[in-house]
C-alpha cells in the first residue's frame, strides 16, 4: 500500500494497518470483526464503542461523543443503507 493512502474500518472509521485490520476482511478492524468467529459487531455495539473511545481519548462529553459517532457512522459504507440509531 502507498504510504499516502490511509485505510480505515468501514464499520467504525478507525484508521487501520497490518496490525489493526481484520485477518478475515481488511475492510474492518479487529475491534469490529471477531478474530475467531468472523462475526461483525452490531451497529449498536459499534456506536457505543465509538462513543466510549471519543469520551476516553478525546475528552468529549457523552452528548458530543454521540454526535461524533452518529456523523461518522452515517458516512461509512457499512451503514449507508441503514437508519440512524436513536
Amino acid at each position: 500500500m502507498d504510504q499516502t493512502t490511509k485505510q480505515m474500518c468501514e464499520s467504525c472509521g478507525m484508521p487501520t494497518d497490518d496490525k489493526t485490520s481484520s485477518k478475515f476482511d481488511t475492510r474492518y478492524c479487529i475491534y469490529c470483526q471477531d478474530q475467531n468467529t468472523r462475526v461483525l459487531k452490531s451497529k449498536k455495539e459499534v456506536r457505543e464503542g465509538s462513543i466510549q473511545a471519543a469520551m476516553r481519548l478525546m475528552n468529549k462529553s457523552r452528548k458530543e461523543a454521540e454526535k461524533m459517532a452518529d456523523e461518522m457512522m452515517s458516512k461509512l459504507p457499512r451503514w449507508q443503507t441503514q437508519k440512524r440509531i436513536s
